[in-house]
This record gives structure tokens, C-alpha cells and sequence, in this order.
């Protein structure tokens, strides 16, 4: 079992072990019923869902080339927390629909 690690200072949740066995693969994330996890290394770092006050969808701009520019928009989520503010770097538009469902209790 990896270390777990809360990044909300306060929001701390004793025996998340099953949540995180059983939590859903969203790309490079992980979403549980009672937190999303994010990869640090060989552990991992997670936001509790309740502790997230605001969450939104976003996009980054990729940027590429010299002679000929590529741009290309990529789909993120910034999520608010206490006085914590965190951007989920995403591929898909699914992606991002499945993360904001799950922090407004939705049904996934």
C-alpha cells in the first residue's frame, strides 16, 4: 500500500487504504468516493472531495514550432480548497466531465 498523503492541512481521513484500492483511474489520477489522488513519485498525495469548495473546468495552451506555430487547447480542471488552489492536467473532455461529476456528488 502506497503512503497517502493529505494536502489539505486539517481534512485528514484515517483508513483511506479501501477507498483507494477501489478508486476510479482517471488518466494519471485516481477518484475514490471520498478523495481524488494525485501521483507523487512512489506515493501518493490526495484532496479530500469534501474539502473542495469550488471546482471548474479550465484548458491549458500548447504551444509548439518556430517557423509554423501549433497551438492546441487541452482540457483541465482548477479545483479550489481552503486556500489551496490545484490545476489537473487532463487529455480528455471525459475527463474532466467524470472529475466534476464526482465533486458535485454526481453519479459517475
Amino acid at each position: 500500500m502506497p503512503k497517502l498523503t493529505c494536502l489539505i492541512p486539517g481534512w485528514e481521513q484515517e483508513d483511506l487504504k479501501e477507498d483507494f484500492r477501489a478508486a476510479r483511474k482517471v488518466e494519471q489520477y485516481r477518484l475514490g468516493a471520498r478523495a481524488l489522488y494525485l501521483p507523487r513519485g512512489l506515493s501518493w498525495e490526495y484532496i479530500p472531495l469534501q474539502a473542495v469548495d469550488k471546482a471548474e473546468r479550465s484548458h491549458r495552451v500548447i504551444s509548439a514550432g518556430h517557423c509554423v506555430t501549433v497551438r492546441e487547447e487541452k482540457p483541465a480542471v482548477d479545483l479550489t480548497a481552503g486556500e489551496k488552489q490545484f490545476t489537473l492536467n487532463l487529455e480528455k473532455q471525459a475527463s474532466a466531465q467524470l472529475i466534476l461529476q464526482a465533486l458535485k456528488g454526481e453519479e459517475t
